[in-house]
């Protein structure tokens, strides 16, 4: 299944590319994506009970004729084909394509505490002069990290919570012992 929403994904990013819109695209397909992320998308998607034309007729409404033909015609084509389940990991996948290609990602931080403005901007700043592309920066609050962060970055988990630093002396001392 991961092969075959990577091939959408392939197809896609080369439709894009040949318009000259990888980054519209990618911001579609982003807006796409979170949208069908929903329970509620979930279940239409996802219920046999429901035609093709059905299905396609939801997609249509959600997309209100604000997102390229080719893009489009790829979720059609996925609900015709019965692998709607394709339809988030394929975007996902073109979108981390995009962004490799562009030189821009997405971040996720994960902080014990709230980050104010100030922190958020240091930090997106030693993202970029590490992995040499732009940074777009999302951040929740996980109290159970005590202290510390957690950044996801282009597939890469970089953990300094201090969660992970019991953890890893629990195991440690388990060595030890």
């Amino acid at each position: 299944m991961v092969e075959l929403s990577s091939r959408y994904a392939h197809t896609l990013f080369d439709l894009a590319k040949e318009s000259g819109a990888l980054e519209e695209f990618a911001k579609q397909a982003h807006f796409i994506r979170e949208i069908l992320k929903s329970e509620d998308c979930r279940r239409v998607l996802d219920n046999p009970m429901l035609s093709n034309d059905e299905k396609r007729d939801f997609i249509t409404d959600i997309l209100a004729g604000n997102v390229h033909n080719d893009l489009a015609g790829l979720l059609y084509m996925l609900i015709t084909k019965r692998n709607e389940s394709l339809i988030v990991p394929a975007l996902t996948s073109f979108i981390n394509m995009v962004s490799m290609n562009i030189e821009k990602t997405d971040a996720h931080v994960v902080s014990a505490v709230e980050l104010d403005e100030k922190q958020i901007k240091i930090l997106k700043n030693t993202l970029q002069k590490k992995i040499n592309k732009q940074v777009h920066i999302t951040v929740s609050v996980d109290k159970t990290l005590i202290g510390g962060l957690q950044i996801h970055v282009d597939g890469y988990l970089i953990d300094r919570s201090v969660k992970k630093q019991l953890e890893d002396l629990k195991e440690n001392l388990k060595e030890v012992l």
